[in-house]
């Protein structure tokens, strides 16, 4: 289950005898038919240091119904049995065992099944199955029992549908194929060694044969004239053929007739004994230790014992590792609630809105505030490459770029005969010598149309990031209670669209300022950045020769004297307009890529974070019957309360596990 514990895995085929030496064994009687009986492994723990027999059943779950493992499991209370129902035990493991083969119907269909209606269930039909994986765990307290443990397993069939014959030799292998598993193999006297498939087995998983035991039964089937059976079985019981490293036990166990008497453990003995003293060879052997059941059981026992006390170092710190595991694990499942409905949801709410404005604030969960800024560090760059990219020469075909607009320019190039075009066609009843101001608007509103997808883009991405976030804190606060957190939910992201509208608008009046008219009362940087713009491109296009593509010009070469300097002054009007673009586009931009982040934290982020609450309560104060819609509202996720149910169990296991190997050590 959690670790692989020292266990004695029983085999052997449908007719080897395993039902009886199981019963033998515990003391208990199990179900039998003429088909197959045991169809999922059953495991039996018995106790002796006890006052009064009682036999506990549970289903372990581990596995779905295809057979995979489910990841955890779950321990089910079956039955428990006192001295009155030890006779109906077998009938109370059928029952188990048509609940995990159907695990489709409710257990308390089977609980209250009787014998017959049991019989005509079919495995292997319909929604059961022929075979599970699941464990039927028997905890049987019997102040005359040995202290031992024990996996009965599935008979092996011949006489079956060849599915069904290697779905039961799949779940043997399975069940002895860890070293820690000491392999018991019944093998009936009245076949041979050779034919016996799971002494195959048992030596597919344990070649050397050295945690495989051999216990043969049905010693009274070999009729006095078989000589050489005998002498062959004799053999193998001292060790001369088919060695395995533990031996074999012989057993005589009850046949028909002794079960219907239901002879006690102590009579069906001293039938054994006196069959053993009197017939041969059996009565020759001096040394009787490995006849007998009781002889068996007790070796079984002090093996057992030694496995677990030789690896009890390394349990005990497998145990306690588990354990914390478990606890880390139960700390992670949020508490459950104690308070009154409204109290409990009311505090989350709190909780959650508060964590919502310490997020926007960047007071907690700073990775909001850290994300974002790099959303609108990602806006100013894009806005900053709007500028548009001036080239002051008479022609940019005949020049590499002067890089006078570092972050690129996505309008552009334009040249000086550009920008000249550009004053020809706003000229209209300007003096002489005067520069049409349309053609300097044209121009910048040319780059501002631009803005407006940097800007939604980046208030698409601030409101993405905001949404992840609140969703994140959605899960944390609420995710316990399914029904509350899909209503919390809904809520929170109709607030925040209705947020995200609100703030667009007044985003798309801020984009409406940058168009027309262009004006500002930044008089001083407009100026500073005008005259350091008409400096730039004045001694640029003063010096024109430091950018020509020779390519283009090949008849300038290395002797060739250079190209006349532009006289200046020809251009001033053009190269006045480019500064004035630049100036008013740098004085313009820069307030932009602060309102734009700062219309969107305070128009979406913080409205939303400080109306959230007031919406949430608004909505789940209303109506009719409040009290019982909140109470409904906090029943616990099923998940979540599973989770735990079977964490606590799986604690409570392990803390008797470490109970019990303490005890060894004392």
């Amino acid at each position: 289950m959690f670790f692989n514990l020292p266990q004695i895995a029983v085999i052997g085929s449908q007719s080897a005898g395993k039902s009886t030496l199981i019963e033998a064994v515990s003391g208990i009687s199990v179900p039998r038919d003429s088909g197959i009986c045991t169809r999922c492994p059953v495991e039996v723990s018995m106790i002796s240091f006890v006052k009064e027999w009682k036999c506990m059943i549970q289903l372990r779950i581990e596995y779905d119904p295809s057979g995979g493992l489910q990841g955890n499991s779950t321990l089910i209370e079956f039955c428990t049995l006192s001295p009155p129902d030890r006779a109906n035990v077998d009938l109370w493991l059928r029952r188990a065992q048509a609940s995990i083969l159907c695990r489709e119907r409710p257990i308390s269909d089977f609980q209250i099944m009787g014998l017959n209606e049991l019989k005509r269930l079919k495995p292997g039909e319909g929604s059961m199955l022929a075979f599970s994986m699941n464990v039927i765990q028997v905890q049987l307290e019997d102040p005359e029992a040995t202290d031992l443990t024990f996996i009965d397993l599935p008979g092996l069939i011949q006489n079956a549908s060849q599915s069904e014959i290697s779905i039961a030799q799949d779940l043997v292998k399975k069940n002895i194929e860890e070293i820690e598993t000491v392999i018991l193999v019944t093998i009936p006297m009245s076949d041979e060694m050779e034919n016996q498939e799971a002494v195959r087995l048992a030596k597919q998983a344990d070649p050397s044969g050295d945690r495989t035991i051999g216990v043969l039964t049905k010693p009274d089937t070999i009729t006095r004239g078989a000589i050489g059976s005998r002498e062959r079985w004799k053999e193998v019981l001292q060790g001369k053929l088919h060695r395995f490293h533990h031996g074999y036990y012989c057993v005589r166990l009850a046949d028909d007739e002794e079960r219907a008497k239901r002879l006690s453990r102590s009579q069906s003995e001293v039938l054994a004994t006196d069959f053993f003293a009197k017939t041969e060879p059996w009565s020759g052997f001096v040394d009787r230790s490995r006849f007998g059941v009781p002889n068996f059981v007790k070796d079984m026992s002090k093996l057992l014992l030694g496995m677990i006390e030789a690896n009890l170092p390394e349990l005990r710190v497998a145990v306690d590792q588990l354990i914390l595991e478990c606890l880390n694990d139960l700390e992670a499942i949020p508490i459950v609630p104690t308070k009154e409905p409204s109290t409990e949801i009311l505090l989350r709410i709190s909780d959650f809105c508060r964590d919502v404005m310490q997020a926007v604030m960047g007071e907690d969960h700073k990775f909001l505030v850290q994300d974002n800024k790099r959303h609108y560090e990602t806006f100013k760059v894009a806005i900053e490459r709007t500028n548009p990219d001036f080239w002051p020469f008479i022609s940019k075909e005949d020049h590499s770029n002067p890089n006078l607009h570092v972050q690129g320019g996505s309008v552009g190039p334009l040249d000086l005969e550009d920008v000249r075009k550009e004053i020809a066609e706003a000229l209209t009843w300007e003096l002489p010598g005067t520069i049409p101001f349309d053609a300097v608007k044209k121009i910048v509103l040319k780059s501002t149309a631009e803005w407006s997808a940097s800007t939604n883009k980046c208030f698409d991405s601030v409101f993405q990031t905001t949404s992840s976030v609140v969703g994140e804190l959605i899960e944390y606060h609420f995710k316990q209670f399914s029904k509350l957190e899909a209503l919390i939910k809904s809520l929170v992201h109709f607030e925040l669209d209705t947020c995200k509208t609100k703030a667009m608008g007044i985003i798309h009046k801020l984009l409406s300022h940058e168009s027309v008219p262009l004006y500002t009362q930044n008089d001083l940087d407009l100026a500073t950045e005008k005259s350091k713009w008409l400096s730039n491109y004045t001694n640029v296009h003063r010096n024109p020769g430091n950018y020509y593509i020779s390519q283009k010009l090949p008849f300038l070469t290395s002797t060739s004297p250079p190209r006349p300097v532009v006289p200046p002054h020809t251009y001033n009007d053009e190269l006045s307009v480019m500064a004035t673009v630049s100036a008013y586009f740098q004085v313009a931009a820069k307030r932009f890529v602060d309102h734009i982040p700062l219309a969107i934290e305070h128009e979406l982020n913080q409205f939303f974070a400080a109306n959230v609450h007031q919406a949430l309560l608004q909505d789940l104060m209303s109506g009719t019957d409040v009290p019982g819609r909140l109470k409904d509202l906090l029943s616990e996720d099923e998940g979540i309360t599973t989770r735990r149910q079977f964490l606590n169990e799986r604690l409570t296991r392990l803390e008797e596990i470490r109970e019990k190997l303490s005890q060894f050590e004392h």
